[in-house]
């Protein structure tokens, strides 16, 4: 993944010049909300596929992987909101199902005072509940990119090339 933070007018804000996230586009808790539910919708909808189990490149995860991964970022960014936040944990989720759900339980409702606050050791600089729970929507949004590019790369290598040109 190809990201930067940067200091936006005493904000944090993840910039990806790979999948093209911004996170200045975001206009608060209904977005970030809407864009996690149609992530997880995403990579549910493209786990569905016979490729699933299989790696593109030795070096490049398969699609479960990716979203195993995309599970556990949750898992562990949600307990990280929640207890920054000082609101009840959700129930560690297991499935995309379940990210869905904990997104709901935490994010919604947090008041900008809980936004606010401060995480000061999990990155290599403190930061912000609502930057966790944007980078949380940074790296699954990404993922499904990568799903995507995965499928289209084991295809491309499975059927041959046709010039359509010259």
């Amino acid at each position: 993944m190809t990201y930067t933070w940067h200091d936006i007018d005493g904000r944090m804000a993840e910039l990806c010049d790979e999948c093209g996230f911004d996170a200045r586009e975001l206009t608060g808790e209904e977005d970030e909300l809407r864009r996690l539910d149609a992530a997880y919708a995403e990579l549910d909808r493209l786990l569905d596929h016979p490729d699933r189990e299989l790696r593109p490149a030795e070096e490049t995860w398969s699609a479960r992987e990716y979203v195993d991964h995309c599970i556990e970022v949750a898992a562990d960014l949600l307990l990280w909101t929640a207890t920054t936040a000082e609101v009840a944990p959700p129930e560690p989720p297991v499935d995309l199902t379940g990210c869905r759900a904990a997104c709901a339980f935490v994010v919604r409702g947090l008041t900008q005072e809980q936004r606010a606050k401060i995480l000061p050791d999990g990155y290599k600089q403190p930061v912000t509940v609502e930057w966790l729970i944007r980078h949380m929507l940074h790296d699954t949004e990404h993922h499904v990119l990568d799903l995507r590019r995965g499928y289209a790369r084991l295809a491309m290598a499975r059927f041959p090339q046709v010039p359509f040109r010259g």
